[in-house]
């Protein structure tokens, strides 16, 4: 599919006087070549040129679909960060149901859309959720763009973080024009994971993991392949004081492989054995455990979370997932946040179309299970002895009844963060 795009060949730097020029471009015609980006043109300094872009998408998907090491580096963080399902609570009652309206509208169902928001999110490392608003009732409908279709993001000159438009290009069939083109800011939102400074893209979770998942898979297939010759065995036959001629005979007889089970009968003349190939393809699981290890360290989890567990206790397990849960909580604070933006913008256009009183307070919360290592007869007394030693606090004077209760939510793992 075409598009327009400055571009220069080789890794010299263009000098102010020199004069790029735009011209149309396609997949094919990207090789050996890299983007030139300029202020506004839909691209930024640490965004990768389009063709290594698109293939990264492409074997990102890939590796999630054959995968399935790539697949439970997925699943598992959807696991962690929505196991529970998600809750949008709001203090005022008319709030509480225009959210209603829109969490369960039968063209969102948010309550099953948000999985795929966050599975999707992991995998292409960015979402593009667009609206579709109904301005005479304010319903708002929301539907996920593939990041793969959105060409490029043209950003204030002066600011690359203000997206102004998008150019959004799905495929079609052949023959037929694109529906597609530039798409104003205002009816699309971004997110994006992985991302640094001065870019407009997000990356995969799996994006510093498809080398070593490569290298894994293809150790499991040599395996495969080496255990399966092993078993292979050939017979040698020795025919004492056969002549050429002889010999000829015999292997003709015996041109086809004998079945399991044949008996065979000769007589003193011939000698039948059996020969294995001598590959000596060793016991190497340490190879294979320190490529798992690095898919593991990649992933920001412990390998017993990817079905490796043998090599740890039930305490050092937990000690090693710490990490992995700050990893998972501050993916559920992003997801918080752009969940926070979907209801705000759909409480927005409730009360832009009558639907909703200016005066309502739109105040919610946007609630997650607790993310925590330690199980629940481990919390509940601790949780018992922490709740009594702020109350004494609080009654003494040392801390208020509002620090109180932040600290106590903070111990819990709850963020109860209000809008």
């Amino acid at each position: 599919m075409a598009r327009w795009s400055f571009w220069k060949r080789g890794g010299a730097v263009v000098p102010d006087s020199a004069k790029l020029r735009v011209r149309e471009s396609t997949d094919d015609e990207d090789r050996e070549w890299r983007a030139v980006y300029l202020p506004g043109t839909g691209g930024a300094a640490r965004d990768l040129p389009p063709s290594d872009w698109r293939a990264l998408l492409r074997e990102a998907y890939k590796a999630y679909c054959t995968n399935p090491l790539a697949y439970a580096v997925i699943e598992q963080g959807t696991n962690f960060v929505l196991g529970g399902g998600v809750r949008v609570v709001a203090k005022d009652p008319r709030v509480q149901r225009a959210v209603d309206r829109f969490w369960h509208d039968a063209d969102n169902r948010m309550d099953l859309r948000v999985y795929a928001i966050q599975t999707e999110l992991a995998l292409f490392g960015e979402q593009f959720i667009r609206y579709f608003i109904d301005p005479l009732t304010g319903r708002t409908v929301i539907r996920q763009l593939d990041p793969l279709h959105v060409e490029a993001i043209e950003t204030d000159p002066d600011d690359v973080e203000r997206p102004l438009r998008f150019l959004y290009r799905p495929p079609v069939e052949s023959g037929q024009e694109s529906e597609g083109g530039w798409i104003a800011a205002s009816e699309i939102a971004h997110f994006a994971i992985n991302r640094v400074s001065n870019a407009t893209r997000g990356r995969s979770d799996l994006a510093p993991l498809l080398p070593w998942l490569r290298h894994y898979r293809d150790w499991l297939t040599d395996r495969v392949n080496l255990n399966h010759y092993r078993s292979a065995f050939a017979y040698d036959v020795t025919v004492a004081g056969a002549q050429r001629s002889e010999i000829e005979r015999l292997r003709a007889e015996h041109a086809a492989p004998l079945e399991p089970g044949t008996v065979l009968f000769h007589n003193e003349s011939e000698t039948w054995q059996a020969v294995q190939p001598q590959i000596n393809a060793d016991d190497v699981k340490d190879d294979g455990r320190a490529l798992r290890l690095m898919i593991a360290a990649g992933a920001g989890v412990p390998e017993h979370y990817l079905s490796e567990g043998g090599n740890a206790n039930r305490a050092t397990a937990v000690e090693m997932g710490l990490p992995a849960i700050k990893r998972f909580q501050r993916r559920q604070e992003y997801l918080r946040r752009l969940l926070t933006h979907l209801v705000d913008r759909a409480l927005a256009e409730q009360v832009r179309a009558g639907a909703l009183g200016p005066r309502a307070e739109r105040t919610f919360t946007v609630e997650f299970d607790e993310l925590g290592t330690a199980g629940t007869g481990e919390l509940g007394p601790a949780a018992a002895s922490f709740t009594g030693a702020l109350a004494t606090a609080a009654d003494r004077g040392w801390v208020t009844d509002e620090e109180a209760r932040r600290l106590w939510w903070r111990f819990t793992g709850e963020a109860n963060q209000e809008r």
